[in-house]
């Protein structure tokens, strides 16, 4: 989930000074959140204050914002008092947009080199964007987004590696925006010759086989040509990422919620843990503390030994009647069910598993338990035939996947382990339907999802 590695290693070749750091949204342990790092350039000591509160704001609007607003729990934030030998935004005068200098021409000593004059006088940017990596690697490698406050009320702001924006009254939308470039990978929706392909922007004209097809006709969402250029086509006229103080349309809400779910995980812990003992002759209470988002749309299934109960909680009991002599197999799956996301359609189906191996036994009277968790994606779903299981951990070298129709009969299917990350299962011979695929890692299963063949 983290950058940490890479901020290690840009951090052991480049020592950055540590600064103070200031929390300003906190959910949870770091390890299960994902971190929003706010650096300030162009700030004095004597601006810091200044600058935190201005950080806040930003990042407490940012939450009014639909889809951030949901997942608000999934995340934390810290401001980095980066300290400036001088204040301000540097401001060459070369912008070839405007008749420059459209402010006075100015060389302050900020820390992290921001600068108006990117191409267009609005656009903030640095060119010593490795200062922002070393400062984020001596201050917060476990970063998952972070953007720069530049000390000027002037209009601007860029995205790229990282996000950039001014102190305008327009700050917070422009966080906002930017933030869609940098975090949810999102393509402007006004015309910028610089950018291609991105969920939010295509060459293909179709509605029928559009990237976001299954959106067409639904929240104004259709395949606009932009004026500029009418090969390149966006999905909405007034979203976020064409003009601000919008809402996120429903494509680019859906890959910032698709980005989320790549970062972190909806389980935050377990009980019992891993390597505990319990009493065989009594009842065992499993907990799943969750992440939730608001409002709720995470949907748990418990499985033991293959059988699927009724309960769809956060917790289950379990009776020693119920458990087999040797090892038996508990898997607790979570998946989110949100109408944001085209959840019957979409194609990516991103879930957490707890798998507790139960190994009873008479002689001891106990029962000892070896919990593990695990995250998957399942893509594309719908598949027209092929499909890939990805784990966010490496699968054993023994892994196969059975898959099952509606009725409950095995239907041999064709599998490989492309890498060591990543299952193919081609069921391209298989009449349209929905199927249910069960994994199995050295004869244990660890997964069991519905899949739709179209």
């Amino acid at each position: 989930m983290k950058k940490t590695l890479l901020a290690l290693i840009v951090g052991s070749c480049c020592m950055a000074q540590t600064f103070q750091t200031v929390p300003l949204l906190q959910n949870g342990t770091n390890d299960k959140r994902i971190i929003i790092a706010v650096l300030g350039d162009g700030f004095t000591t004597a601006q810091q204050t200044s600058f935190v509160s201005s950080a806040q704001s930003t990042v407490n609007y940012l939450f009014t914002k639909s889809p951030y607003t949901e997942y608000k729990n999934y995340f934390n934030a810290y401001a980095v008092k980066v300290v400036s030998t001088a204040s301000g935004v540097k401001h060459p005068g070369t912008a070839t947009d405007v008749a420059e200098p459209v402010i006075p021409v100015s060389n302050p000593n900020n820390y992290l080199g921001s600068s108006f004059d990117f191409g267009v006088h609005r656009c903030i940017y640095s060119n010593t964007t490795n200062k922002v990596a070393q400062v984020l690697a001596a201050n917060v490698p476990d970063y998952d987004i972070t953007y720069v406050l530049g000390n000027s009320t002037e209009y601007g702001g860029c995205g790229g590696a990282y996000a950039f924006a001014s102190l305008n009254n327009s700050s917070n939308e422009i966080v906002v925006h930017e933030l869609g470039h940098s975090f949810g990978k999102l393509a402007d929706e006004y015309w910028f010759a610089g950018s291609g392909e991105s969920p939010n922007k295509t060459q293909t004209s179709s509605p029928t086989t559009v990237k976001w097809k299954n959106w067409v006709g639904l929240n104004s969402v259709g395949v606009y040509p932009y004026s500029e250029s009418p090969s390149w086509f966006r999905p909405h006229q007034s979203c976020e990422m064409r003009y601000l103080n919008q809402q996120f349309c429903s494509v680019c809400k859906e890959a910032i919620i698709e980005k989320i779910h790549s970062l972190v995980s909806p389980v935050d812990s377990y009980t019992p843990a891993n390597t505990s003992t319990v009493n065989a002759n009594s009842n065992v209470t499993f907990t799943v503390n969750e992440i939730l988002p608001n409002p709720n749309t995470l949907v748990n299934s418990w499985k033991l030994n293959g059988t699927l109960f009724s309960s769809t909680s956060n917790t289950l009991t379990i009776s020693p009647s119920q458990l087999n002599m040797g090892n038996n197999t508990l898997i607790f799956s979570v998946n989110d069910n949100n109408p944001l996301l085209k959840v019957n359609n979409h194609s990516t189906l991103h879930f957490t598993n707890v798998t507790w191996t139960l190994n009873k036994s008479t002689a001891l009277k106990m029962t000892e338990v070896k919990a593990e968790e695990r995250r998957y994606s399942i893509y594309p779903n719908p598949t027209d035939g092929e499909f890939f299981i990805r784990g966010k951990q490496d699968f054993a070298k023994n892994v196969r996947a059975d898959v099952y129709d509606t009725s409950g009969k095995l239907i041999k299917a064709k599998t490989e382990l492309k890498d060591r990350s990543t299952l193919l299962v081609d069921i391209q011979n298989f009449p349209a339907g929905t199927y249910l695929v069960n994994v199995y890692e050295n004869e244990g299963m660890i997964i069991s999802q519905k899949v739709i063949k179209d």
